[in-house]
């Protein structure tokens, strides 16, 4: 008997998945890649989360987060003193490709490519994602539930700190681990995966999407009947993570552009210029539906 072929990887679903709506679909070219700069007078330390974006010429955003290895001093230039190339004029695609098999700073500026194609395809079929009944992606918590998070979440943890349910929270740096350890020390945080093992429910953070680390997140968490996916750069399509056992995406739209990309060149927080959503993996209709 032959032996079953080898699943094909996240990236490689996403990518065919576009190049075939990039068929239907003309990708836009870049209009900018826009990289956030430091708020002043900031003495509140390091931050826990950053991101770029890339805009293309017909208003659509796509978000990625920057923290990762060395992304952000790469994109600004910190080392090398010369900042990235703007990217004006880029075809998204092409970048969009770079997620398969590029470094972190390309992967990071792919999975925004990625995200923008996706929201510049909604916007032209008319689909806008259901917004978010709450800041965690519409997961609903009770006192009898162990949630697993992957990534820091402060908001989640006062939350099932106020139902008295369990947590366990799994991070992938010790420097984070012993950070969030400061901040709450009574809250079990730690860097071996098992910690999702009889967790009911899990929350991570869409980072699994640039780190490949979602597969192995999912394969650690069996019994759970909940596994969502939020955050900023989880703006994509949702039918291969669906496919893969992802129950929720909760992702961010940028719904005011100008507003945005001021906010970002101050460093200024751009939340009020953007929209989070939640898509349900049981009333997603699918890509091919919702194209007719």
């Amino acid at each position: 008997m032959p032996a079953p072929p080898t699943p094909s990887s996240l990236a490689t679903d996403l990518l065919t998945q576009l190049e075939t709506l990039a068929t239907r679909f003309a990708p836009p070219r870049v209009a900018r890649l826009h990289i956030p700069a430091d708020a002043p007078n900031d003495a509140s330390g390091p931050k826990d989360a950053k991101f770029c974006a890339i805009e293309l010429d017909d208003g659509a955003f796509g978000l990625s987060y920057i923290l990762l290895g060395d992304t952000l001093d790469v994109l600004t230039g910190a080392h090398s003193g010369k900042a990235v190339v703007p990217l004006a004029g880029a075809d998204p695609l092409r970048l969009a490709r770079r997620f398969a098999h590029g470094s972190m700073v390309e992967r990071a500026v792919a999975l925004a490519a990625i995200n923008a194609l996706t929201d510049s395809v909604w916007r032209q079929v008319g689909y806008t994602p259901p917004p978010a009944r709450n800041s965690l992606g519409d997961v609903e918590l009770s006192a009898s539930d162990h949630l697993g998070m992957i990534g820091f979440f402060p908001p989640l943890v006062r939350q099932v700190q106020a139902l008295g349910g369990r947590l366990s929270v799994l991070e992938l740096d010790d420097a984070m681990v012993r950070r969030q350890q400061e901040r709450f020390p009574g809250v079990h945080i730690t860097l071996d995966r098992a910690a999702l093992l009889r967790c009911n429910k899990v929350v991570g953070t869409s980072t699994m999407l640039l780190n490949d680390t979602l597969d192995a997140m999912l394969a650690a968490a069996p019994q759970a009947q909940v596994f969502a996916v939020i955050g900023p750069s989880a703006g994509l399509w949702p039918d291969a993570l669906f496919a893969r056992g992802v129950t929720l995406l909760g992702g961010t739209r940028v719904l005011d552009g100008a507003a945005f990309v001021d906010a970002m060149a101050r460093g200024a927080s751009w939340s009020a210029a953007a929209g989070k959503f939640a898509i349900s993996r049981d009333q997603w209709p699918g890509w091919a539906t919702l194209m007719g």
